[in-house]
């Protein structure tokens, strides 16, 4: 029978059922290791230690077998009972206390391990088997008196259950922040600490304390897949599947198999990751996550007919999936050109899940693309809501870009693409956006400058030497512009030529030979939107209505998700009429 102790601060009370009016405190009694004093079967006290290094209730526990509990690791957790069997005399309460606690925290966070000691039957309640009472509902209990390593840590345990919300959150993160500090090496506490630091989207810190974990256990699966998945979010994709098939039976284990997709899509070996998809759908032909899986790997590989029938299939089950409405929409733009479709189908997934990432993107990509709102907002709009969600995300930020060039905010575009080149995003097309604002500001000599270091780094790059040209041509003599492009002419592609030519024709003196130089550039590449553009301006100057609309219209052929030429068009059909 368990010895009480006597009552001081701070005081357990455990009862099989919480009240939710304050009991009256027992009365104190005082014990001797000598003499017991019966306790109520629904209520007791204990005292339980209040220095950092007591071990009051395991006091008659042998110190490594304790040791290794805390440690937490499963090795340690089987080495820790093998000892304690070795005793010889029955067990103490506190070391049945302490076997059923070894054994659930086996159950709950190492569920692939086995249990190789016989679970004893701890006859009272107590702070520790109920914390994990609590932590099966999906609580976190406060009510421990966090005196010991194993109350102040059992109640974290919580966030390994699903169920739980994200308000254990910070009481989880100040019970492990000190058990860290009595045991900076518990594989336990750094495992459940990194579980914490995921959930939270904190993946640098949940890697350093995988880290420390494996570096403990470096063959548990669970801190195996975990670490995998932590280092793959972390982009270390060749670490994580060093690390992940170092798992046991890991050719056949579904979880590594899973895991193995995921980190050959990420890297963008679509044949690999599809190979490991159609091994996990063998083994779990009704895996849906899969399924989608499967679709959006061919996606990516522009397999869209397959693509879409895997679709079909998936939607017939769960047609408002976050995932199936990214994918349904993807394919509707990239595949059947109707952005009308894409745009109700995302806007569809907006509604159902507002601050997801993937819809925003899709949803800022479609408006940078369109020049129009989606969801009634624009792409820097967008854009701005993945960046508070994900800081120092290129892609968004080159969506917020658009957005502001699209929208004529060109100061704050200035901004946005001097902090894409501040993070090393040099392409071609940040280096074109970048030298058009600045052209827009009246930065001449700073797109200049910044154009051509870019091209001279480069010169075979098409798009660096048409942004080369337009800023050349705002700050060189005219006649020295018009003698360079010449000079270009006959060694460029059609493509550039076409550029070239239109690009004289702004330092042309007469309208006639601006004609005359956009109608060369259309020879060389009729599809030039730009000279078809500026053939429509002219046009329209000259109030030459039905030439500027034959023009305005192949641009809109070229462009037909450009809402902004649409309008031109209809208003110039107005106009017409």
């Amino acid at each position: 029978m368990l010895a009480a102790f006597i009552i001081s601060s701070p005081v357990f009370s455990a009862s099989k059922k919480k009240k939710k009016n304050k009991e009256p405190e027992p009365e104190k009694i005082e014990t001797s290791a000598e003499t017991q004093t019966e306790i109520d079967d629904t209520s007791y006290s204990i005292k339980l230690p209040t220095g950092k290094n007591q071990r009051d209730y395991f006091a008659k526990v042998n110190p490594d077998v304790l040791n290794g509990v805390q440690n937490g690791s499963p090795e340690s957790i089987r080495e820790a009972m093998a000892l304690m069997r070795q005793k010889g005399s029955e067990y103490e309460e506190c070391e049945k206390v302490l076997a059923v606690v070894s054994a659930e925290i086996m159950k709950l966070v190492w569920p692939s391990e086995k249990i190789t000691w016989d679970i004893p039957v701890v006859s009272d309640e107590n702070p520790y088997t109920g914390a994990i009472s609590s932590v099966k509902q999906g609580v976190f209990d406060s009510s421990t008196g966090n005196v010991d390593f194993l109350t102040i840590l059992l109640p974290a345990l919580v966030i390994v259950n699903r169920a739980s919300d994200n308000s254990i959150y910070e009481p989880c993160e100040n019970a492990l922040t000190s058990a860290l500090a009595l045991q900076p090496d518990s594989v336990l506490a750094n495992y459940l600490m990194a579980m914490l630091c995921e959930r939270q989207g904190n993946f640098a810190k949940a890697e350093n304390n995988l880290a420390a974990a494996y570096a403990g256990s470096p063959k548990t699966t669970e801190i195996n897949l975990a670490y995998s998945r932590i280092l793959r979010a972390n982009g270390k994709l060749t670490d994580a599947s060093k690390i992940l098939n170092t798992v046991d039976n890991s050719s056949n284990d579904l979880a590594v198999l899973k895991q193995n997709a995921y980190i050959s899509f990420d890297a963008g070996d679509y044949d690999a990751a599809e190979l490991y998809v159609a091994r996990v759908i063998q083994q779990t032909p009704n895996d849906l996550e899969f399924l989608l899986f499967r679709a959006k790997i061919l996606v990516e590989k522009k397999d869209y007919i397959h693509a879409v029938s895997l679709l079909d299939v998936y939607a017939r089950q769960d047609s408002n999936s976050i995932d199936y409405l990214v994918l349904r929409a993807r394919v509707q733009l990239d595949w059947s050109k109707n952005t009308a479709a894409a745009s109700e189908t995302v806007e569809k997934a907006l509604q159902m899940y507002p601050d997801n990432v993937d819809a925003l993107m899709f949803a800022a990509r479609i408006s940078s693309e369109t020049d129009s709102p989606v969801a009634g907002k624009y792409a820097d709009e967008l854009a701005a809501r993945v960046l508070e969600k994900k800081p120092g995300n290129q892609e968004a930020m080159t969506y917020a870009l658009d957005g502001l060039i699209h929208r004529e905010n060109w100061q704050e575009a200035y901004k946005a693409s001097k902090n894409l080149i501040s993070l090393g995003n040099v392409s071609s097309t940040v280096v074109d956006k970048y030298v058009t604002v600045c052209i827009k500001l009246g930065k001449y000599n700073e797109a200049y400058e910044f154009a051509k270091a870019r091209y001279d780094a480069n010169p075979s790059d098409e798009v660096l030497l048409e942004a080369y040209i337009l800023a050349y041509s705002k700050v060189g003599n005219r006649d020295a512009v018009i003698k360079y492009i010449d000079s270009m002419m006959n060694s460029s592609s059609s493509k550039v030529k076409s550029y070239l030519y239109y690009r004289r024709s702004f330092l042309q003196l007469t309208e006639e030979k601006s004609l005359a130089d956009l109608r060369s550039s259309l020879i060389a590449n009729p599809r030039n939107s730009d000279a078809l553009f500026r053939l429509y301006e002219l046009y329209y100057a000259k109030k030459d209505y039905r030439k500027a609309q034959y023009y305005l219209r192949q641009v809109v052929a070229i462009n037909p998700n450009d809402s902004s030429i649409k309008k031109l068009n209809e208003a110039l059909t107005k106009l017409i009429q």
